[in-house]
């Protein structure tokens, strides 16, 4: 008998190809151990879960996101980043009027949207650290967390690293709260030969996963060539910045070159398309990277850069807009949806454990409502359009359930691990205070 039995459902993952059929998943001790077109029953696990007219498909994987920001959405709109860092550096992106509990509940209300629109695991691009409550909040929210800490304690001061000390208190509190331990580097406007050296450093003693934002606009770009006379990305080669542990976030300029290193170097690239257009950063060489046998995986970015935390939004996005540029079939719809399940989890390392329904991985699943008007009609074989389906048809309100590690975070669109309504009033709050700040600025 399996702890949990998911019966009856459409059962799409990568591991097979993208071909979809009606099945059945057993799961014991959070592990996959059963998958199958044989249709369980409820006496073959001690929980039962029918899933008829709904889509078994892996937890999606967000490699990009700064939590911080749920406060703030709406507030960049129609700027560019650049613009935006004129207009909220000014008050240091709210830093000193807002709290660490006001933060900590920010992020939790980004986790819950995450969550909700079937993200399992989230990469959280910190701005300021918040020592234990960062892994708090994923714990709290249920979701399976990677914080990625930056390595100057305050990002406002360039020069101020973080001591060995503080590097092992969060390696210890990542590892004491099942998180992904991840550091954050250097922008490109940052790059000084000192920073870049210290950063080297301590990445090499750390030996986790760091993160970057990469080539995302032109002024950064250009700000790394008119110091080092070289793009970001050979600069990061020159300082042995770049290898397989390193996740570059955007991703957007680069020239063959700099393509070919990062192939050859194992560099990973997260993209964030709806954040890309939305701020006119620009559209990243996806199809590029892929065909150079890089790994690329989706993230949203912040509430202030892309408003939503929905990755089904992302795909979308992804397919639309690379097709402008690099045709109708720039991509298939499995592509798509690798980037969002098996390609974030080889982001993070973790393509053995995670981003497929295959026998001896984790139970990391969503259920995905399969009967809407807008999901329908469904084929099988031949003329398959789940996958299409997925990536042109849903969003994130179609997931009805999410398991993470064999346990239930969501079931029937609700919420099961916290008070959501607690947390939005308190992130209602922080906006609306930061309202009346920015008014006075302006006045």
């Amino acid at each position: 008998m399996f702890d949990t039995v998911i019966a009856g459902g459409i059962i799409l993952s990568s591991h097979n190809g993208y071909q979809p059929f009606v099945g059945s998943i057993g799961i014991n001790d959070g592990i996959i151990v059963h998958v199958s077109d044989r249709i369980l029953d409820r006496n073959d696990g001690k929980e039962f879960v029918d899933a008829s007219g709904r889509i078994i498909m892996p937890g999606l994987i967000n490699g990009h996101c700064h939590g911080d920001m749920a406060f703030a959405k709406g507030f960049g709109g129609g700027m560019t980043l650049k613009e935006q860092m004129e207009a909220f550096g000014e008050v240091g992106w709210f830093y000193a009027d807002i709290t660490d509990e006001e933060r900590y509940y920010a992020r939790m209300q980004t986790y819950c949207e995450a969550m909700l629109s079937g993200t399992t695991t989230l990469v959280e691009n910190m701005f300021w650290s918040l020592g234990e409550r960062s892994p708090k909040a994923f714990r709290t929210v249920g979701m399976r967390g990677a914080p990625a800490e930056d390595v100057r304690y305050d990002f406002q001061k360039s020069d101020t690293f973080l001591t060995d000390q503080m590097l092992a208190e969060f390696n210890a509190s990542c590892k004491g709260n099942n998180c992904i331990p991840i550091l954050g580097t250097l922008p490109e406007e940052e790059f000084t030969d000192y920073r870049l050296k210290e950063t080297a450093r301590i990445l090499a003693e750390s030996g986790v996963l760091y993160t970057s934002h990469l080539a995302e606009t032109r002024w950064r770009y250009e700000s790394a060539a008119s110091r080092f006379g070289m793009s970001p990305v050979k600069v990061l080669h020159e300082y042995q910045l770049l290898n397989e542990r390193y996740i570059g976030s955007h991703g957007i300029y680069f020239d063959d070159e700099d393509i070919r290193v990062l192939a050859e170097t194992g560099v990973k690239i997260v993209n964030t398309p709806i954040c890309e257009q939305k701020i006119a950063d620009g559209a990243a060489p996806i199809r590029r990277l892929l065909d150079h046998g890089i790994t690329v995986g989706l993230g949203t970015d912040g509430a202030m850069w892309n408003n939503s935390n929905d990755l089904f939004r992302e795909m979308k996005c992804m397919a639309i807009v690379h097709n402008i540029r690099d045709g109708a079939n720039a991509f298939t719809p499995g592509e798509i949806l690798d980037m969002a399940t098996i390609g974030g989890a080889r982001v993070l390392g973790l393509e053995h454990k995670l981003g497929t329904l295959e026998e001896g991985k984790l139970a990391d699943m969503i259920l995905v409502d399969a009967e809407a008007p807008h999901m329908t009609p469904i084929h099988f074989g031949e003329w398959e359009n789940v996958t299409s389906n997925l990536v042109f048809c849903a969003t994130g309100a179609d997931v009805t359930d999410v398991m993470i590690q064999g346990e239930f975070k969501i079931r029937n669109r609700k919420i099961l691990t916290c008070n959501v309504k607690e947390i939005q009033r308190s992130v209602q709050e922080t906006s609306n205070h930061m309202i009346h700040i920015l008014r006075r600025i302006n006045e």
